[in-house]
């Protein structure tokens, strides 16, 4: 009996190894499926993705909102609820590609608010946060190379100031003339696309700094928090960035090209 127990484990490990590729073809299918909602609870959004606790703010989401679904508290709040929902789609399914009939019910000057709330919110909290935290760290725990350290977090910081003021400055006013109904002369959303900068490059630069040089007499459990927030602000910083590529541009030059 034991050994036909055996047997059978070692045929199913086996027939899971030869249809490998099916399996995570229909787990990819499964994830398709169970994608947000308006009718979904914005409880259950959260409880299947924490991360989600940095996008509410940014929509002027706050806890306590009991039962209600996602169409109820985005119609009390005169939120739009497909951007809502293609935002934490996309910030919670890797594989999420929001399909034409999506885009088409996303306004450019929804995306803008809320784009423009996120950097608010890169720089005036998420960013200092960090940036306090591994100071703190250097103060605290004699970090090898602290200064240089420091002057790498500066210059990071001055990476993100630049790149958002170009987006506040240049981008956006040039698509809220598109809106308007004006023509700007000499830009093109094509320009944005070809110039938009890597934030992520810098950030992965500063993480492996971190996890390769920070004194190892210290348990890791002291350098936890900072190198988690890193890890965090990453993956949020990459998904800002495919809203803007995927999202934003894309809508963007649908009405350059009607206009032509």
């Amino acid at each position: 009996m034991q050994v036909q127990c055996y047997l059978l484990q070692f045929k199913l490990a086996h027939y899971l190894l030869a249809h490998w590729h099916i399996i995570s073809y229909l787990c990819i299918i499964n994830t398709q499926i169970i994608m947000f909602s308006e009718k979904m609870k914005l409880a259950d959004l959260l409880l299947t993705n924490y991360q989600l606790l940095d996008v509410f703010p940014r929509f002027g989401l706050g806890l306590g909102f009991g039962e209600s679904t996602v169409k109820q508290m985005c119609d009390e709040k005169g939120l739009s609820a497909s951007l809502f929902l293609l935002v934490c789609n996309l910030h919670t399914f890797d594989n999420y590609i929001p399909d034409s009939n999506t885009l088409t019910k996303v306004s450019l000057a929804d995306l803008m608010y809320y784009l423009r709330n996120s950097h608010k919110n890169y720089i005036e909290n998420r960013m200092p946060e960090i940036i306090d935290r591994i100071f703190e760290l250097i103060e605290n725990y004699r970090v090898k190379n602290g200064k240089m350290l420091i002057g790498f977090c500066e210059k990071y910081i001055q990476e993100i100031i630049t790149h958002f003021d170009y987006e506040e400055q240049i981008v956006f006013p040039y698509i809220e003339a598109l809106l308007k109904g004006e023509k700007p002369a000499k830009y093109k959303i094509k320009e944005y696309e070809r110039n938009h900068s890597d934030l992520d490059a810098a950030l992965s630069d500063l993480k492996n700094i971190l996890v390769k040089y920070l004194p190892a007499e210290y348990p890791i459990v002291i350098y936890r928090n900072v190198l988690i927030d890193l890890f965090l602000f990453e993956e949020d910083l990459s998904k800002h960035a495919l809203l803007e590529d995927r999202i934003l541009i894309s809508l963007v030059e649908q009405i350059e090209s009607n206009r032509r």
